[in-house]
């Protein structure tokens, strides 16, 4: 073999384990400006693909402005919160889900009435995970696939005079570095029992199947949901806030609606009002309502047309990652002029088109360094009815949430 031969396949041989480096590393959560600019690429090409509509699935009952005018206070007392309810009752929904925290007693009276109000319809309760404030290692316990969940500290539940007429689903999301919601986990779990998240607790009751728990997917009866290893649901953005349906609750309260906006759909109710705090970017809005990205997440279980990052897609952007530089250092190796410098520009163009046109048609492949990582901030967005608290949680297991 020449000696040029021989320096070739070292100049490979190093490349493939540096970027296997690269891969592993970042895969474990230790590369966050990576992960910041995967965030940003995922931004733009979100813009770059557009609006598209969203299905016609879900409503949101916006507890905004409007409605704090006519109740002179935020947040809304216990008992205005239950003729909220009461009049999106009548107009029978599918499923109503409430994103807010009711963790604290209020009066006794408006207590009773919001609790009497949950049984009227098939209801979902927000609750919160808990988490410490520490960087966990990944679990290696028997676990298995559930080893990879968030683990928190203490999950924040409804109180049980609400919890005993309804569901409860934990409505923590995940941002990436740039603080956008980038995923929703799907299960949680502390040292002795696992929560459903609240998008899929209202998914389950909407569809009327059970949920499967199977390796990086969720069944709903035959149909299947694919999930990151983690069970994290990726987020795509339809548009703007209220790209989602979206209606005042003081127009639902006065009758103002057409029913047909509440009737057999379902309805999420969550808070709006400036200065609630529950509000994060997305690629389309500095400040989209928490509840808008909940019910993003709702519809895309239910509709099954979200965006997929799941173990087939993570494995192509593993090979990816550690032959696409291979390739461009041996196109540099073999002609060391412009032409070999042509071939590598051609290259990494057509893999930025590759990357692009999978994202536009639901298949999300890092952009960044072709790697399965994903960023891993896992928040608190439930609005309360009687507190501002926001709960955070600093990078995590690996960056999976």
């Amino acid at each position: 073999m020449s000696s040029r031969r021989l320096q070739i396949l070292v100049a490979l041989a190093c490349t493939g384990l540096w970027a296997a480096a690269i891969w592993f590393g970042h895969s474990q959560g230790h590369f966050r400006l990576i992960d910041r600019l995967e965030s940003a690429l995922t931004d733009l090409r979100t813009l770059a693909r557009g609006v598209k509509p969203a299905p016609d699935l879900v409503t949101i009952v916006a507890i905004d402005d409007a409605i704090v005018k006519l109740g002179s206070t935020y947040p809304l007392p216990r008992s205005e919160i239950a003729k909220i309810l009461d009049a999106i009752a009548r107009l029978e929904p599918k499923v109503i889900a409430v994103d807010l925290l009711l963790v604290d007693r209020g009066p006794a009276d408006g207590d009773a009435a919001l609790a009497k109000s949950f049984a009227a319809r098939p209801a979902v309760l927000a609750g919160a995970a808990v988490f410490p404030d520490t960087v966990q290692p990944l679990s290696t316990d028997s676990d298995g696939p559930l080893a990879r969940l968030p683990s928190a500290d203490r999950f924040l539940l409804p109180l049980a005079a609400f919890a005993e007429h309804a569901e409860v689903g934990i409505a923590n999301v995940t941002t990436g570095q740039t603080g956008t919601p980038m995923s929703v986990p799907m299960l949680f779990r502390t040292h002795d029992k696992i929560e459903l998240s609240l998008p899929l607790r209202v998914a389950a009751l909407a569809v009327g199947k059970p949920v499967t728990i199977e390796p990086d997917r969720l069944l709903f009866g035959d149909r299947a949901i694919a999930t990151a290893s983690d069970y994290a649901l990726p987020i795509s953005y339809y548009g703007p806030r209220r790209t989602i349906r979206t209606v005042s609750a003081a127009s639902v309260i006065g009758g103002q609606i057409d029913p047909k906006d509440i009737e057999g759909r379902i309805v999420v109710l969550g808070a709006t009002a400036t200065g609630a705090g529950d509000f994060f970017p997305t690629p389309f809005d500095s400040l989209m309502p928490g509840v808008e990205i909940i019910s993003t997440a709702i519809t895309q279980l239910v509709a099954g047309d979200g965006i997929v990052r799941d173990r087939p897609v993570r494995i192509v952007e593993a090979l990816t990652t550690i032959l696409l530089p291979m390739l461009l250092v041996g196109l540099l190796a073999w002609r060391r002029n412009a032409g070999g410098l042509l071939a590598i520009i051609a290259v990494v163009l057509a893999w930025a088109a590759i990357n692009a046109f999978a994202f536009t048609h639901g298949i999300w492949l890092d952009a960044a360094t072709t790697n399965p990582g994903m960023p891993a901030n896992v928040e608190r967005h439930a609005s309360p009815s009687r507190s501002s608290t926001r709960i955070e949680r600093p990078p995590a297991t690996r960056p999976s949430m």
